[in-house]
């Protein structure tokens, strides 16, 4: 009979999880084991902290639903979510660095052509056109890779936390043309708070933390042959610019506010250059 301590019982687990055929899983759940009770050691976690943690955990998941992932949101302010694509990023510094996904992504949203506009007829909200390119990490450009575009309303609510807007309002997707060239038409997101009525909501009270984002578009950019990436732009003069609560701003993703004159009047303008990386011939760890 083992006799197990505080010193011994940290390796006994992670051994156990040692039988798997795949290294990597080894490696992530041992990994996870230390962690885990390196910081229970280190903060001397007590039976009551441990059961409001647990507590805590049980709202995140009673929270989240098909259109609202609270998971997702506690990984974007804790800084998991950006750390995982800073990670990322420094594998493949040719490539557009990512950004957090959010935890409002509606998959299928409609096809619009080039010039479309993604809002509804009559949208309130400074007039924007978002254009750009998309390459590959040579500049080559991709034909037909598809960007799935999303972002909040003048409100600064996104559709799926607002009763008064069509489901799919200020969201769509649009295919490069052969010059690897896009164009649409919609309006300048607003900066807003992260959602406040759930657990993590609560969270961010109890240290008086900001919940402000900084105003952003969020883009999913795909292409046959190539990785997807998930990333946001953002403008210079917004004011939440410098304290993002999900920490997911990037120089190379910020843009300083300029100017057209289309039928829309005097217009916001965004033009960005999309780099993706070839899809790596290795074969996956998981």
């Amino acid at each position: 009979m083992r006799d197990l301590t505080q010193d011994t019982i940290t390796d006994y687990i992670a051994a156990s999880f040692a039988s798997s055929q795949s290294p990597r899983h080894v490696e992530l759940m041992t990994g996870l084991v230390k962690c885990l009770h390196g910081f229970i050691r280190e903060v001397d976690l007590s039976h009551s902290e441990w059961a409001k943690l647990l507590a805590f955990f049980y709202r995140v998941g009673d929270k989240t639903t098909e259109t609202r992932d609270e998971f997702m949101l506690l990984s974007d302010v804790m800084g998991i979510t950006s750390l995982v694509d800073l990670l990322a990023s420094t594998k493949n510094p040719e490539a557009t660095p990512a950004s957090p996904l959010g935890p409002f992504y509606l998959e299928n949203a409609p096809i619009i052509k080039q010039g479309g506009t993604l809002c509804r007829a009559g949208e309130p909200g400074i007039p924007l056109v978002f254009k750009g390119t998309v390459t590959n990490e040579h500049g080559v450009k991709i034909e037909n890779a598809l960007l799935d575009i999303w972002h909040n309303a003048d409100s600064g609510l996104y559709s799926n936390e607002d009763e008064t807007q069509d489901d799919m309002n200020n969201r769509g997707r649009i295919y490069t043309d052969e010059q690897g060239r896009f164009t649409l038409n919609t309006i300048r997101p607003k900066p807003y708070s992260v959602p406040m009525d759930g657990p993590v909501g609560d969270l961010l009270n109890a240290f008086e933390r900001s919940p402000w984002r900084s105003a952003h578009l969020h883009v999913v950019v795909s292409a046959q042959g190539y990785e997807s990436v998930i990333t946001e732009l953002f403008f210079s003069d917004c004011e939440y610019i410098d304290i993002d609560a999900v920490g997911g701003v990037r120089p190379s993703l910020t843009h300083e506010p300029s100017y057209i004159n289309t039928e829309r009047g005097e217009t916001l303008s965004i033009d960005h250059h999309f780099r993706l990386r070839p899809l790596s011939q290795e074969p996956a760890s998981l």
